[in-house]
């Protein structure tokens, strides 16, 4: 198990209408204001191949009975998913690509990015128990990403993962930071000891190709670039 004093459950977390965050995406930051919200649970969630004892489930998005991906939107629409994964049995340990299929989630610098059974770069269910999912693995997912997930097994039965996903779907409003009061709300996230987040659309550091600007109508910016405005 990953061992994490500061886990906090992934509800405390969320933000309420007017709240102001950040995505950091591969070409900067986006800041972004909660219109309005709506939350959803998704338990139990059984969705998901088993995982063979001393094996693991493949990588694989989470979808619903009809196959839609639970952990998407649509990318022409301003709203963002925040949300985490509680799972059980906790003997199982969860590796996760965002995007799927690029980006190995908790890999080590100068290790490489883990492969389903190594020692490192996962979470397990003293992580992320079933029963309240925590910011150990926090998610926050604009429109048009996919993630996908795999499950290996350190047991020696075979066992099928179930979920616990709670996610708050955000109604988003985007924020120009070159108006004043867009800058004022941007140097506010940036501001040392800022309690606003900054979200990274990956790991810390790779993140998404921003493309959603004919839709959300602002272009990404750098940190340094808005300190200076």
């Amino acid at each position: 198990m990953n061992n994490n004093n500061y886990m906090e459950g992934i509800e405390s977390k969320f933000h309420s209408s007017g709240d102001i965050f950040a995505l950091r995406f591969n070409e900067g930051l986006v800041f972004l204001e909660v219109d309005n919200w709506e939350q959803t649970k998704y338990a139990p969630h059984s969705n998901v191949d088993e995982a063979p004892a001393g094996g693991s489930s493949g990588f694989t998005r989470i979808e619903d009975d009809d196959d839609d991906d639970i952990l998407h939107v649509d990318k022409k629409k301003q709203k963002v998913i925040h949300g985490a994964i509680g799972h059980s049995p906790a003997v199982l340990r969860r590796y996760t690509n965002y995007p799927e299929s690029e980006n190995r989630l908790r890999k080590l610098p100068n290790i490489g990015a883990p492969v389903p059974g190594d020692d490192y770069g996962y979470v397990d269910g003293g992580d992320a128990p079933y029963q309240e999912p925590t910011d150990i693995e926090e998610l926050y997912i604009p429109p048009g990403v996919h993630l996908d997930f795999n499950f290996y097994n350190t047991d020696t039965e075979a066992h099928k993962p179930i979920l616990n996903i709670v996610v708050r779907v955000y109604d988003i409003n985007p924020i120009d930071p070159t108006t004043e009061s867009g800058r004022q709300a941007a140097k506010r996230v940036v501001a040392p000891g800022s309690p606003m987040p900054i979200a990274n659309v990956g790991s810390l550091d790779s993140q998404a190709r921003y493309q959603l600007g004919s839709s959300w109508g602002v272009e990404p910016i750098s940190e340094r670039r808005v300190r200076n405005l």
